[in-house]
């Protein structure tokens, strides 16, 4: 799982720099904008101990709404809504795309959550979010983190879950764009 750990980390950070990213645009500040859509997402990885700070990684990601509590292969994820959004390859709800989520007969699939005040977000509102990936042998590493999101933009931050031992000491910056 050590192999994995890197790209997993990077991929957290980058879904949660995506899912910050998806409440940003705002061409209407009264309205606020849909997090609903297609999200670049680019994250960067800092670790404590050893897990490759400095590495920065780009995701595509595709949000569609959500209860803001799923049941996974590795566990039951939630974060605090009461509006959610979910990209999750294992389960083919959403998708992730990108140069941080690795390609492995081991992999369970990577997702993410989000969790709003409301959709359309309004400007400047905070989302929380959680990124979760996990192996065929149910090791999974867990991010959770918040972000703000104001004109198609997010910016914000996430760390390694003390729920995940796996992945300790890590945490990541991320900022997004709405495509």
């Amino acid at each position: 799982m050590k192999k994995y750990i890197i790209p997993l980390l990077i991929l957290i950070l980058v879904l949660i720099v995506f899912a910050a990213g998806c409440g940003g645009n705002s061409a209407n500040k009264t309205t606020g904008t849909s997090m609903q859509g297609t999200w670049t997402v680019t994250g960067n990885l800092q670790c404590t101990q050893g897990c490759g700070s400095g590495v920065s990684n780009t995701y595509q990601v595709a949000l569609v709404s959500s209860p803001c509590s799923v049941t996974t292969p590795v566990g039951m994820f939630s974060v605090q809504g009461p509006v959610c959004f979910i990209a999750n390859n294992n389960t083919g709800v959403g998708s992730i795309s990108g140069t941080g989520i690795p390609n492995s007969p081991k992999s369970t699939g990577q997702g993410v959550l989000i969790g709003l005040p409301s959709n359309p977000v309004p400007a400047n509102a905070t989302v929380n979010l959680l990124f979760v990936a996990g192996d065929k042998n149910g090791n999974f590493a867990e991010f959770t983190g918040s972000g703000t999101v104001a004109n198609g933009k997010m910016t914000g931050t996430g760390s390694c879950s003390p729920n995940t031992p796996i992945c300790q000491g890590a945490s990541a910056t991320f900022s997004g764009n709405q495509q």
